[in-house]
């Protein structure tokens, strides 16, 4: 019975708690029984225990995380050749579609498209989505224009394929950058929003203990927790501020940090272990959100992150830089603000108000928070449209823009 199901080779990155293996858990889920999976990523770090779990078969390739290193880069190339379509007679049969997701997976999974393409081989039905564009607000100037390059001879060089984008926001704004010469109208593009899906959550935090903003998401550039550090420098001393993710608990990180926050050394002991807390990457978030007042985003750019929905699940309050992937979140969240990045004065004093309002409405808050996210952004209402998408990526030879949805 299951051998009559449809393949679905999902394509992941780094094997760390992030984002991507999140959003593959929630696909896996919402499609169980109409499909049977293999996903492929890096080195599994914890991101991918999951896959076994829901049933499906789990392939460690490295290299699929982004990496400098042409070497494995290659080696990485050669493995997803495999999986992707036969090269051999008696290689096992290809997969009835091929969805990549993290970066370096879409990079390489169009040079095997191509290359195959350009020789005249068969491919199974590809699918892309765009957690994020590489480009525009936000991302360093160079990186960000190689990226607009590569997309633009992707579009002219790729087969017919599937683009996924997380808002319609981020479907115009990759087609007005890179579809020069009218190659975007080959392909099928689709726009699906993310969803979360933590459950039942009760708000346990105490309104007369001391206010406690919470922070997800790996260190690195995209995140900007240089920002946070210095919002927390202008936060009154009875705020707490607590981060989690990956590399939010090494050391170096903890010094810059606490730097750029102004404390001073005879601060920093007692601070880590009160106002300010390095907890790292967290496989259950759920007891962090259960206890916080508000959730800080501090980002250059986003998708459209789960972390952040899973907060506006939870009835938190959210206030955010102002970038176009917390758009449509902001809009639909009713305790929900965004701050100026270069202003942190400004930023803390808004945080400040919110947290204050929230707290003076309660349970009320909280519960009108949790009713906005339901009606848009749960997992019953984003598996129905996940279901009506499957037949359409899955559909051999697809036609061009016709199918967009």
């Amino acid at each position: 019975m299951g051998a009559s199901r449809p393949h679905i080779l999902l394509i992941g990155g780094d094997g760390g708690l992030s984002g991507v293996p999140t959003y593959l858990a929630q696909l896996m889920r919402a499609l169980a029984g109409q499909a049977r999976f293999t996903v492929l990523s890096d080195r599994n770090a914890g991101g991918y225990d999951f896959v076994t779990a829901l049933g499906g078969a789990h392939v460690e390739q490295p290299g699929l995380r982004s990496t400098l290193s042409p070497l494995r880069a290659l080696r990485a190339l050669r493995g997803l050749a495999r999986h992707m379509a036969p090269l051999r007679r008696g290689d096992p049969a290809p997969p009835d579609l091929v969805w990549a997701h993290a970066r370096m997976a879409v990079l390489l999974m169009r040079l095997v498209a191509v290359w195959r393409h350009r020789r005249g081989q068969s491919l199974p039905p590809l699918a892309i989505t765009f957690h994020g564009l590489p480009f525009g607000p936000g991302h360093r100037p160079l990186p960000a224009a190689i990226a607009r390059h590569l997309e633009t001879a992707f579009l002219r060089l790729m087969p017919p394929h599937h683009l996924l984008f997380l808002s319609q926001e981020a479907a115009e704004h990759f087609a007005a950058a890179t579809d020069r010469g009218g190659h975007l109208a080959r392909h099928r593009v689709h726009v699906i929003g993310n969803c979360s899906d933590l459950g039942p959550l009760p708000r346990t935090a105490a309104a007369s203990g001391p206010p406690l903003v919470v922070m997800t998401g790996r260190s690195g550039y995209q995140k900007d927790h240089a920002t946070a550090a210095r919002i927390l420098a202008h936060l009154p001393a009875d705020y707490r501020l607590w981060l989690c993710g990956g590399g939010t608990d090494r050391p170096a990180f903890r010094r810059r940090f606490a730097r750029i926050a102004g404390l001073t050394p005879a601060e920093k002991t007692e601070d880590t272990a009160q106002r300010l807390r390095f907890l790292g990457p967290l496989r259950d978030i759920r007891p962090l959100l259960q206890a916080a007042d508000l959730f800080l985003m501090t980002s250059r750019y986003e998708g459209m992150p789960i972390a952040a929905l899973e907060t506006f699940e939870a009835g938190l309050p959210l206030a955010s830089t102002d970038i176009p992937g917390m758009a449509e979140i902001v809009a639909a969240h009713p305790m929900a603000v965004t701050f100026p990045a270069d202003d942190p004065h400004e930023a803390a004093a808004r945080i400040v108000a919110l947290t204050e309002r929230a707290r003076q409405e309660g349970p009320a808050a909280s519960e009108r928070i949790r009713a906005a996210w339901a009606g848009r952004f749960s997992f019953p209402v984003w598996q129905d449209r996940m279901a009506g998408l499957l037949g359409i990526l899955l559909e051999k030879g697809q036609g061009p823009a016709a199918g967009r949805r």
